[in-house]
């Protein structure tokens, strides 16, 4: 790229209208102007011609075809092309420090409706035209009148007067542009204004418009905002990656200066350049030190690698980066160690001849993987051990593995009935095809370290069984009192006599409580646990009652229980029987004293 290229590239400095907050552009449709000429819409940068040095506003193709680090900006209709109409730069304001104290701004014409510019607190000169374009008049008071070809774009230098702290460019159109010194008598549709400032900030890194952002990819689309992608899960042997879109307070890249990078706890770290999404980064390597320096190549644009200083056990560090000592960012993250040891957390007895996929009567465990330390981590997918088969499960398959973040409900692997049971969490989930015979059974599954390759197991004591076959209700207490809460249990077995499997559903409907009501409406979605369900009915009534119970078992079909329910009140033979008791305890009384009596004569 040539010295001037460069020169026109960085000339322009822009502060962003949504950034800053300080935009106004006002624009009218105007005689010879289509409405969607000068009403602003997004706005752009124009691109730079690399023969001739001119700014050139592409007519089509979208934001991703013209080139952002050009310091030239256009505007765009609502369709998606380059207006024709209007001051062709960012309404608003411009900082120019005071090594770059001209600004370069481009225009499009539309010759039919003409366009006048007037400034104030500076001087305005030619740029330049692109082909096809014609030379814009200017005159000695600094006013334009563009006259150029329709669609054509205009570049201009403005330059401050000396002493000068703002420059205001304001651009007209309408029928009564007709000259240089009519520049300003049309409709306006926009004003630029240029602030100088005393102090050069080109190399100063602006947190409010950079974007750094931490992610577990070095493939990462390029962050845009300052929005981590990375939630702290990351399985052993992984690194992190700090993203730095560096931009000064102008919105250029920042070229100078050095980004310093700390990190406690003897973490690793290295300095490399943003990949592409899908290609492959060159901060690849693990680094050497705590402690890592860029200062050379500085395009705005960087990628921080941070590994752990040992992959074995969890830890935490915190990493601090600086440029040219002010703060860009700190990250406190956490690198989880590799699994010593699977523990189960908790099972449920599948239904025999079910399969993993879609079933809903699935046998499943919920796992987690242990460090060192005894501390939940994150890790591939378990797998079944096949040595371990049985004629009661044949196979599983991790349907979910172990995480630090909390994962979403599973999808597509199971039933929607077991996937609600399950929910969402962050232990793995596992789950078996069982075979024909009810029983319970062990089987082992296992996983494999990336970092050591050792390979840990753990045994799972599962049960296949059937549905229901028969059962049985109970009651806590034969006796309750009116408003008591009153325990009811339902036990069931399959026709092998063994405990029903977990998924098997109570029937909507399917208890009668005399005397009372339960507590909570069954709705058809509960199921047992070890061949068990509890049910809790408050008695309103004083009698004697039963609870009964229908299912459609293959062998019971209705089952009952009795209980009496008392309301407080003493019946007369109550009464009685506790007057007749006084009375004898009187009696006794008597005797005693009697006795007590003769024994003193």
């Amino acid at each position: 790229m040539s010295t001037k290229t460069m020169k026109q590239r960085i000339a322009l400095v822009a502060v962003s209208a949504l950034t800053a907050g300080l935009f106004s552009v006002v624009s009218t449709p105007v005689a010879n102007a289509a409405a969607s000429d000068v009403t602003p819409e997004s706005l752009w940068l124009a691109t730079l011609n690399s023969s001739t040095g001119q700014p050139v506003v592409t007519a089509a193709g979208g934001d991703t075809a013209l080139d952002r680090s050009v310091g030239y900006l256009a505007r765009s209709n609502a369709v998606g092309t380059v207006q024709a109409d209007g001051l062709g730069v960012l309404a608003g304001v411009t900082s120019l420090h005071a090594a770059l104290a001209t600004a370069k701004l481009v225009f499009n014409t539309d010759s039919a409706a003409r366009m006048g510019v007037t400034v104030t607190g500076g001087t305005i000169t030619t740029l330049g035209t692109e082909t096809g374009g014609t030379a814009s008049t200017i005159g000695g008071n600094g006013n334009v009148l563009v006259t150029s070809a329709n669609g054509k774009s205009v570049g201009f230098v403005v330059t401050p007067n000396a002493g000068a702290t703002t420059v205001t460019v304001t651009a007209t159109q309408g029928a009564a542009v007709t000259s240089v010194a009519t520049a300003g008598d049309g409709t306006a549709v926009g004003t630029h204004i240029i602030s100088l400032q005393s102090t050069d900030a080109s190399g100063t890194f602006s947190p409010a418009l950079s974007a750094v952002a931490l992610t577990t990819s070095a493939t990462a689309a390029t962050t845009t905002t300052s929005v981590d992608a990375s939630t702290g899960s990351i399985t052993a042997g992984n690194p992190y990656f700090i993203q730095v879109v560096a931009n000064n307070a102008y919105s250029l890249p920042v070229t100078s200066g050095s980004f310093v990078a700390t990190a406690t706890n003897g973490a690793l770290l290295n300095w490399g350049a943003l990949a592409a999404a899908g290609g492959t980064g060159s901060a690849t390597a693990a680094g050497s030190l705590s402690t890592a320096i860029l200062n050379t190549g500085l395009d705005g644009t960087h990628q921080l690698r941070i590994d752990p200083s040992s992959s074995t056990a969890t830890s935490t560090t915190t990493v601090t980066i600086t440029h040219n000592g002010a703060p860009v960012t700190t990250k406190t993250l956490t690198f989880y160690g590799e699994a010593k040891k699977i523990v189960i957390e908790s099972v449920k007895s599948g239904r025999t001849g079910t399969t993993v996929a879609g079933n809903d009567a699935t046998a499943y465990a919920v796992y987690s993987y242990r460090d060192s330390a005894d501390g939940k981590v994150p890790g591939a997918a378990a797998t079944f051990s096949a040595l371990s088969a049985t004629s009661i499960i044949s196979t599983g398959s991790s349907v979910r593995a172990p995480s630090r973040s909390t994962q979403a409900a599973i999808a597509g692997a199971l039933a929607d009935a077991v996937e609600t049971i399950i929910g969402t969490g962050q232990d793995g989930v596992f789950a078996f095809t069982c075979g024909s015979t009810s029983a319970t059974t062990t089987v082992t599954i296992s996983h494999t370290n990336a970092i050591s390759l050792a390979t840990i197991t753990a045994p799972v004591t599962i049960a296949c069984n059937g549905g229901l076959g028969t059962y049985t209700v109970s009651t806590d207490k034969a006796s309750y009192a009116v408003g008591e809460i009153a325990t009811i249990t339902i036990d069931a077995k399959d026709t092998s006599g063994n405990a029903v499997s977990d998924n098997t559903v109570i029937a909507a409907g399917s208890v009668s409580v005399g005397g009372g009501a339960l507590t909570a409406t069954i709705a058809g979605t509960e199921v047992f646990t070890g061949g068990k369900r509890t049910l809790q009915a408050q008695m309103t009534t004083a009698g004697k009652f039963n609870t009964i119970v229908t299912l459609a078992g293959a062998v019971t079909s209705t089952a009952t229980t009795g209980y009496a329910v008392t309301d407080g009140a003493v019946s007369n033979a109550e009464v009685l029987k506790s007057i007749v008791a006084l009375i004898a305890s009187i009696n006794k009384q008597i005797a005693a004293l009697q006795k007590l009596i003769l024994a003193r004569r």
